[in-house]
C-alpha cells in the first residue's frame, strides 16, 4: 500500500514540475531587409562590424517585450560575429558565431 502512495506521489510531482523544464515559447525572429532596419541601428550594426559585411539582421522580441536586432556579420578573416543592437540604437553585445565559425569547408576529394 505505501509503494503505491509513494508512487502515485511521484508521478503526481512529476506531472506538475514538467512544465517547469519545458522552454519558453518564444516567437521567432524575423529577418528584416537592411532597408528597412532603422537607420541608428544601421549606424551601430556598422561601427561595431569594422570591415566585415552584414549578411542578415533579424528583428527579436525579448521575454520582457524589448525589441533588439540581431546582425550576423562576416569579418575580413572570415570569422562570423553576432551583433546584438536595441531598437533606440544601443549596443547590447557582441559574440562570436560559434556554430558557424566551427564549421569548415572539408574537400570531397584529396
Amino acid at each position: 500500500m505505501t509503494t503505491t502512495k509513494t508512487f502515485l506521489t511521484i508521478l503526481a510531482l512529476l506531472a506538475l514540475a514538467s512544465p517547469a523544464f519545458a522552454k519558453k515559447n518564444r516567437k521567432p525572429a524575423t529577418l528584416v531587409p537592411w532597408k528597412d532596419v532603422p537607420a541608428q541601428v544601421q549606424a551601430t550594426i556598422q561601427n561595431n562590424a569594422g570591415t566585415g559585411k552584414v549578411r542578415e539582421v533579424q528583428k527579436e522580441t525579448a521575454a520582457n517585450g524589448v525589441v533588439f536586432y540581431c546582425a550576423e556579420v562576416k569579418g575580413a578573416d572570415g570569422k562570423w560575429i553576432k551583433v546584438y543592437v536595441s531598437d533606440a540604437g544601443a549596443l547590447m553585445k557582441t559574440e562570436p558565431d560559434n556554430a558557424r565559425n566551427k564549421r569548415k569547408h572539408k574537400p570531397l576529394f584529396g
